[in-house]
């Protein structure tokens, strides 16, 4: 199959391929919009998604691919933040609980459970009776007078611990409390969100990557527009606009918004096998005292985040021999029997944090609120928050351009903070996806463990990969002995989810660079580009090339592991 031709709809929503550009800049070019939207990230996508809910139509431009920054670099989590509570963030964990309960319920597939050990030991700051309060408070701040709600803590013996996790060191324990957040793939939840917003608006609003906001334009000190530039094409053209919001993130002050203090997280991903967990962890960095995770991934253990600042290019943040000394010290003496070795690394990714600058306070302690700035002109900016909030984020951000006459005043129910708080479409719990493909005649298709891959990245969407197996079965085996991904996949990602470059595909509309080892992406990005080069056409030349600029970033993000080998 080539060029996207005939591909199976069922379940998949509205066609958004990459070979349709075309006509989307002509959309964008000539249509009337209510609101222009800067930056395709969480924030953005959030705010996309609160303008179409009520009807509001938005242009959405990123000068990269959609979830190019933070929103794919994060620790993947869907979370409270345990950890704010020392910061008396009380207000914040409240927003960011209520929101992670209402995504596990709206998006089950996607934001799944994850146990959680948080540790006390003899001489460290993480006293039994700071574990208990902290835990205690967390369960109250989550679950107190919610319509969703989690499972409560509890607190284990150092006996119980071991029994459930035998890898962790029991020497020096006196507690451990065990409590729930959840696992998400950042970057497909941004890209999941991005196409609701678009399926709700019926066609009238555009998402578009790679298009660059060259410049406002501003009269009698009002916004009036923004010149749009595409970066694939080099087509240019300006935007009639009242409302124009800045969601850039870590490049907000680049564009009128307040100034962002970049901090720097590293994540490194190692194999499952080699350390054992079995749910996730919460450490204390015995070099500098601050928390970070190991988390549980399926068949990979993630490990993460360092904290620091960052004075380095934004685009383009990676990780150093430094950062993962500095994460590998602590798990190695947690977990004693480990002895993780840079050997051990499947693949590291860095992140920029988009926090508001805020005084003296270390890069831990920077407040993780998200803040409005509005000059007046009609040049909104949001900056800070979390990817667990980005609802509230777009709810603050539209009702904000509603009051201050940017936007059409909103009317009735959707004048409310909870309107858009529903099912997300692609959302479906394991067993109603199984009912589904047996009505279907679709379950016994693929191996359990692949129908599982599929149910949890694309939800109801997965039924239209599934028909795209049936009709041709060879689309369903492995690109990679090992590994869940398929060629019907790459298919669906290419016909729905706007993928231009291998490196979208393979970064943020999958997840094969954080579970491939970086000695097999050689391998897997042939294979990857072959079919995405008989979906776009592709010469052989654009193929190495794209191959080419995807091994290069694979190879920087592991420098430090060749370093050290000479």
């Amino acid at each position: 199959m080539s060029r996207g031709d005939d591909f199976h709809t069922a379940g998949a929503g509205l066609a958004w391929s990459a070979l349709e550009r075309p006509g989307a800049l002509d959309r964008a070019a000539t249509l009337d919009f209510d609101l222009v939207i800067i930056g395709g990230g969480i924030t953005g996508a959030g705010i996309a998604r609160e303008a179409a809910l009520r009807g509001i139509t938005f242009l959405l431009v990123d000068k990269e691919d959609f979830a190019f920054g933070t929103s794919s670099r994060s620790s993947k989590l869907v979370h409270g933040g345990m950890r704010y509570l020392a910061q008396k963030e009380w207000k914040l964990v409240r927003e960011a609980t209520t929101e992670r309960n209402w995504l596990l319920a709206a998006l089950p597939n996607l934001v799944r459970p994850l146990g959680f050990h948080y540790c006390a030991y003899l001489g460290s700051k993480d006293s039994p009776g700071r574990v208990k309060a902290a835990l205690r408070l967390y369960d109250l701040l989550s679950n107190a007078f919610s319509r969703y709600r989690i499972r409560p803590h509890r607190i284990l013996t150092p006996a119980q611990l071991k029994e459930r996790e035998p890898g962790v060191r029991s020497e020096g324990m006196v507690l451990a409390g065990l409590y729930y957040d959840a696992n998400v793939d950042d970057a497909r939840l941004v890209v999941e969100i991005l196409k609701e917003a678009r399926d709700f608006s019926g066609g009238r609003s555009v998402a578009l990557n790679y298009a660059e906001a060259a410049g406002i334009l501003v009269e009698d000190g009002r916004v009036r527009g923004v010149e749009i530039r595409d970066r694939l094409s080099d087509r240019a053209f300006t935007v009639k606009a009242n409302c124009v919001v800045n969601a850039t993130g870590v490049w907000t002050g680049e564009l009128a918004g307040p100034e962002i203090r970049p901090t720097k997280g590293v994540h490194l991903a190692i194999p499952n096998a080699r350390l054992g967990n079995r749910e996730a962890f919460i450490l204390r960095s015995l070099d500098d005292g601050r928390n970070f995770f190991v988390l549980r991934r399926g068949d990979i253990s993630l490990i993460g985040t360092t904290d620091t600042d960052y004075q380095g290019p934004l685009d383009s943040p990676f990780c150093t021999k430094e950062d993962a000394d500095y994460l590998l010290r602590t798990v190695n003496i947690r977990f004693p029997g480990a002895d993780i070795t840079y050997d051990d690394i499947l693949s590291t990714y860095a992140g920029i944090r988009p926090l508001v600058k805020d005084g003296g306070a270390t890069a831990s302690a920077v407040s993780r609120r998200h803040v409005i700035r509005d000059p007046g002109t009609g040049l909104v900016a949001i900056a800070g928050g979390k990817l667990t909030t980005f609802r509230v984020m777009g709810w603050d951000v539209l009702s904000h351009c509603s009051r201050q006459g940017y936007l059409r005043p909103l009317k009735g129910r959707e004048k409310g903070r909870n309107f858009s708080r529903r099912p997300l479409k692609a959302g479906v719990t394991w067993e109603a996806f199984g009912r589904v493909l047996a009505g279907l005649g679709l379950e016994d298709l693929l191996p359990e463990a692949t129908l599982r891959h599929l149910h949890q990245q694309y939800g109801h969407g997965a039924v239209a990969i599934l028909a795209e197996v049936k009709a041709d079965p060879p689309s369903g085996l492995p690109l990679l002995e090992g590994h869940p991904f398929c060629e019907a996949e790459l298919r669906h990602i290419l016909a729905f989810e706007n993928a231009p470059t291998l490196m979208d595909l393979m970064l943020r509309r999958t997840e094969m660079q954080l579970t491939v080892s970086h000695r097999l992406q050689e391998a897997l990005a042939s294979r990857v580009a072959a079919v995405a080069g008989s979906f776009y056409g592709w010469d052989e030349p654009r193929i190495q090339r794209e191959i080419a600029s995807y091994l290069d970033y694979i190879r920087k993000t592991i420098f430090f592991q060749q370093a050290a080998h000479g």
